[in-house]
């Protein structure tokens, strides 16, 4: 496979040693496959560039040292390399093991925050590898709850390994050729947003310290619920990064209380700078193992006595009756402008002071909740810990639609993610999200909320508004965003046995006029048990017009010929003479010369049946 060329289907053999049976996932570099090694039976992942990147300079060279360094780390909380290699054609590919576990962002995305003891445990995990890593020479720099998964092993069921050394930085950088282009250059920001080092973000150059500090974000987020800075501008949150104050987990989540010398230890691993960090992953473990096996530690206090959440607020006003549609009406708009109130807050205003405005916010809901209380039928009951509207919309979800209603597609995401803790298992607000998302044009984010809203409630996959912005999002010219709507439909026929779904994806496998569509919509028919309701005939005949060089071309003409269809003769003749105009004379030559003789094979062989 070359540069340009078809990913492989279910059924491929790469290298002639491994049967591809799957997909896993996409990442921005490549594509991993579920496959199995044809001999033994073994099963396995393979990472294979995504064949759009693997002509971009330098890309090739970032996936060698990926497996370089990955294949330095052999440690037992770090993802093992079994092989790596180069396909017919250049494409670079490797074998990874197969892990059986929880990716920490689904626990995560489950649980909301694990307590500071769990948090830590899983944490030394992850710097026991990183440690071992940063002695061979290695720097991740991506370290991320995406990156963890959680595996049970000799009995510990957070047993953490660290996955995807993508970006990974060797210091001994000393062999790349001088004069050669770096691979990651001064002044180019590589990593996550949310869990990138002040240095790294602003392309300065990283060390062992920026993984540390990476980490601590993780920690924090594992046990607050939320990382310590979040921005719906990438910009906005960088400069956090380089600048912000870190808040208290007390301020982010005032009913959690943690030691303070574990809030200290996050704190330092959050430092600005990296020389006021810990100076290795050895010494985080220790202050981390001197924190777990202290008998007695003092809890950190809450700042100020925060108060409670919402509903023990409420809770005096136990027996009033909500009209829901009037409390949409009017406590959406009052949300929405709080909002942008506090958006607009001046930046030297502490994080304390917006969280002040914010309880003010509530407290104003509370006296606008009884406002609403009438005895008449159609309002609905409330009591305690029930959401101020109907069910799966809660008001976050309400104030959110309203700003999209209003225009502001970005205000409302980044309201919901200010929201997070309290709308991840909100179907309805995560549905209000993707619609946020795919009106500001970020497609990847919107798909990704919206399957986290069909996960929790499969009925919003009818929702008109997704399925047009699914369809929009099916004719960009972005693979990776096409992958992602198209895996998307591929879950809904899988486990929600959705018809049109199923419908869309046959004729996206069968007739859609974009090469890439149309073979991943046949990869994802296959793996959900309808790739039978394809017309393959079809499908393959636009391969042979379509294959961006002349070997793809040759595998349209092979597939043709396995379906046994006298049809396809024509298209396979039409095929034989297909030409191209070359240099300053205008010269006409074959540009299918390489499938002559296969594409006569097969017209005679078709005849004969």
């Amino acid at each position: 496979m070359s540069s340009g060329s078809k990913p492989p289907q279910v059924g491929d053999v790469l290298d002639g040693r491994y049967r591809i049976t799957g997909v896993l996932g996409t990442g921005g570099m490549g594509c991993v496959y579920r496959a199995e090694h044809v001999a033994i039976r073994r099963p396995l992942a393979l990472k294979l560039l995504h064949p759009e990147v693997e002509g971009m300079e330098g890309i090739s060279e970032r996936f060698q040292r990926e497996a370089f360094a990955i294949g330095r780390v052999d440690h037992p909380n770090c993802v093992n390399v079994s092989d790596f290699g180069e396909l017919e054609g250049g494409a670079l590919y490797m074998v990874l093991e197969v892990l059986d576990g929880v990716p920490l962002f689904d626990l995560l995305e489950k649980e909301h925050c694990l307590g500071w003891r769990r948090s830590l445990h899983i944490v030394r995990h992850v710097l026991s590898a990183l440690a071992y890593a940063h002695e061979a020479g290695i720097v991740h720099r991506d370290v991320k709850p995406e990156n963890v998964i959680l595996v049970e092993q000799d009995g510990d069921r957070d047993f953490a390994k660290i996955l995807d050394f993508g970006i990974a930085k060797l210091f001994d950088d000393a062999h790349v050729e001088a004069g050669s282009p770096g691979l990651t250059q001064l002044g180019v920001t590589i990593g996550t947003p949310t869990y990138i080092a002040p240095e790294q973000a602003f392309g300065q150059p990283v060390d062992a310290r920026a993984d540390l500090y990476a980490l601590s974000i993780m920690l924090f987020e594992m046990i607050a619920g939320a990382p310590p800075f979040d921005a719906a501008e990438v910009v906005t949150l960088l400069t956090m990064h380089a600048t912000a104050e870190v808040p208290r987990i007390s301020e982010v989540a005032p009913r959690i209380s943690v030691p303070q010398e574990v809030e200290a230890m996050i704190r330092r691993g959050l430092e600005k700078k990296k020389e006021d960090r810990f100076s290795s992953a050895n010494e985080y473990i220790a202050q981390i193992d001197a924190s777990l096996t202290r008998d007695s530690l003092s809890p950190a206090l809450t700042s100020g006595g925060a108060a409670p959440d919402l509903p023990e607020r409420l809770s005096w006003v136990e027996g009033v009756r909500i009209k829901a549609e009037d409390v949409r009406r009017t406590l959406a708009p009052v949300v929405a402008r709080a909002v942008t109130e506090v958006q607009a807050i001046p930046k030297r205003r502490s994080r304390k002071e917006i969280l002040g405005i914010g309880a003010g916010v509530t407290a104003l809901l509370a006296v606008l909740l009884v406002a609403f209380g009438s005895s008449s039928p159609d309002y609905l009951p409330t009591r305690t810990h029930l959401p101020l509207v109907a069910p799966k919309h809660g008001p976050e979800a309400e104030a959110a639609a309203e700003m999209l209603e209003q225009g502001q597609p970005k205000e409302a995401a980044a309201y919901l993610r200010s929201q997070r803790t309290k709308v991840r298992k909100e179907p309805y607000a995560q549905l209000v999200l993707g619609h946020a998302h795919a009106s500001a044009q970020r497609n990847l984010e919107a798909l990704d909320a919206y399957r986290r809203a069909i996960s929790l409630e499969q009925s919003l996959s009818k929702d008109k508004l997704l399925r047009t912005n699914v369809g929009l999002m099916l004719g960009k010219k972005e693979p990776r965003v096409i992958d992602a709507a198209l895996d998307l439909l591929g879950t809904l026929v899988r486990d929600a046995g959705d018809k049109d779904a199923e419908e869309q994806l046959v004729q996206l496998a069968s007739s859609d006029d974009n090469l890439h569509t149309r073979q991943r919509a046949m990869a994802v028919a296959d793996e959900v048990g309808v790739g039978d309701q394809i017309d393959r005939l079809n499908a393959y005949q636009l391969d042979l017009k379509q294959g961006d060089s002349c070997s793809d071309r040759r595998d349209a003409v092979a597939k043709l010929r396995a379906l046994g269809d006298k049809r396809a003769i024509p298209a396979l003749r039409q095929a034989q003479h297909r030409t191209r105009t070359e240099g300053l004379l205008k010269r006409k030559t074959n540009a299918n010369a390489c499938l002559r003789t296969d594409a006569e094979e097969a017209i005679q062989y078709l005849k004969s049946l």
